[in-house]
């Protein structure tokens, strides 16, 4: 429920009740795969109504995401059961340990999909986990599966201490998430920015190659009318905004990016930040999943980019590198090259991007850092984590959610970043083609925002911040440690099995 509708975050506090209960009953059956059975059922109905918006924009990558998902999640499910029922101890040891260990992995490897993370059911309540900046989402995850196993004891068994238990565990983090929520931290800085939500629909206008030049030129339009109108020190546009490649060597080539860069030389004094789509030519040395130029002659690799041109008229490009599995790029590509001329069609557009990057942030001149982020990286607070300078910075987020319509979608899509800012107490501007563009302050409260599927233009200022968190100084530590531990708890499980004499 927390995916689909977000005032019922709540039920996540006891959302695993059935499936601990069937855990028990599962001691009683002979069928070692009868949890399984019953555990991917549950699962695929989560799965199913947490992101069946995903088939607005690709059917069969939906079926594929759901059944992908689903069976991992029964298989860790399975592999807690088997684990207790080996040691003989209770579930909230290899349920911890294995299920964080799960999460971790399940944003490192090329099937990446964390939307379902526990710690993410409070996506949109952020006053309750504002302590996220010392645990990450991890600490949620911890959290609900502490309190699930908890409310579990008390079903079996109906006590005053674990009521008490159950409650104190409860409302302890959101009495420290309150406190945390009412402390105050002064920026160094601000800057001034201008957005520009074009809202072009991904679907008839967006990527129609006969519209690229006049979607450009609107752009451009609006943005000279809003720099000659008030001086500002950021302008930003959405992902994508540049459909013409750019070759990242030779931007020049580029007709769009000239007609951008002349712009730029009329208002020295502003950066300008959007996303492109841009290449990079290769040589002797061709990594799995390029492209190749039957036009050129030559191989390449395309990125989903964000470009920044500073006030030296610098380019500088950040690629992409948290990709949607199956449709920017192929699983495991790097081991079955073959797959990299494949990629699902997502609204009439296709192609495997690379992944590869050498920048992590955007640095001005002043010193003052910028961390961009590219749609699907949001959700990885990790990664979001390693990448904030310890000097003036904020977070710039960049999208296009309208493949997913008025669907919960872009809207879950939108409160990731809500926690994002919390992990790391830094403010961000998040871009939309169409969608929802924000400000966000460091506690992940909205400041401004902008109309779903409608044309917007957002103008304020955006505070800066220092000071790295306990997040994101150590990243996401509880995942990695858990993630240690239970591949260490599996081998012992599946060594004592093997020693065991059969009955």
């Amino acid at each position: 429920m927390p995916w689909s509708y977000s005032l019922l975050f709540f039920t996540i506090f006891f959302a695993y009740l059935p499936l601990l209960i069937l855990e028990e009953e599962s001691h009683k059956h002979d069928n070692p795969y009868w949890l399984f059975n019953y555990t991917f059922l549950a699962f695929l109905i989560w799965n199913s109504l947490s992101y069946w918006w995903v088939a607005e924009a690709q059917l069969l990558g939906s079926i594929l995401i759901i059944l992908i998902n689903s069976a991992l999640q029964a298989t860790v499910f399975w592999l807690i059961s088997i684990t207790r029922k080996q040691l003989k101890i209770s579930i909230l040891f290899p349920f911890l340990i294995i299920g964080l260990g799960f999460e971790y992995f399940h944003t490192q490897w090329d099937l990446a999909w964390p939307w379902l993370n526990l710690g993410n059911a409070f996506a949109a309540q952020p006053k309750l986990v504002q302590w996220y900046e010392y645990t990450g989402v991890r600490g949620g995850s911890l959290w609900l599966i502490l309190i699930n196993i908890a409310l579990f004891s008390l079903y079996k068994k109906r006590n005053i201490k674990n009521l008490l238990g159950s409650l104190l565990l409860i409302g302890l983090p959101i009495g420290l998430s309150l406190y945390l929520y009412n402390q105050d931290e002064k920026p160094i800085s601000s800057k001034s920015f201008s957005l520009i939500q074009p809202n072009l629909d991904p679907y008839t206008e967006k990527f129609n190659p006969e519209n690229e030049e006049k979607h450009l030129d609107v752009f451009l339009e609006q943005a000279d009318y809003l720099l000659n109108k008030t001086e500002t020190d950021f302008l930003f546009g959405p992902e994508t905004m540049i459909l013409q490649a750019i070759n990242e060597d030779e931007p020049l080539e580029s007709d769009s990016y000239k007609k951008l860069l002349k712009l730029k030389q009329k208002y020295k004094q502003t950066d300008f930040f959007l996303g492109v789509h841009s290449y990079q030519k290769l040589g002797d040395k061709i990594p799995a999943g390029s492209r190749f130029s039957s036009e050129g002659n030559y191989y390449y690799e395309a990125f989903n980019s964000a470009l920044l041109l500073d006030r030296n008229n610098k380019p500088d490009f950040y690629h992409k590198t948290k990709l949607v599995p199956l449709f920017e790029r192929m699983p495991f590509v790097q081991y079955l090259s073959f797959l990299g001329k494949y990629s699902l069609e997502l609204g009439g557009y296709n192609g495997t991007y690379s992944n590869r990057n050498s920048t992590n942030n955007f640095t001005l001149s002043d010193s003052i850092s910028i961390v961009p982020i590219v749609c699907f990286e949001s959700i990885f607070g990790d990664y979001c984590a390693q990448r904030i300078p310890e000097t003036a910075s904020f977070m710039c987020m960049i999208t296009n959610d309208g493949w997913w319509k008025n669907s919960m979608g872009y809207k879950f899509h939108f409160d990731f970043s809500r926690l994002r800012a919390i992990e790391n107490r830094r403010q961000i501007v998040r871009v939309a083609n169409n969608g929802i563009s924000a400000l966000i302050n460091t506690k992940g409260e909205i400041e401004q925002e902008s109309a779903w599927w409608e044309k917007a233009i957002l103008t304020g200022e955006v505070k800066l911040y220092s000071r790295k968190t306990f997040y994101s100084e150590h990243g996401d530590y509880m995942g990695r440690i858990a993630a240690f531990f239970s591949v260490l708890l599996l081998i012992f499980v599946k060594i004592r099995r093997i020693s065991q004499p059969k009955d």
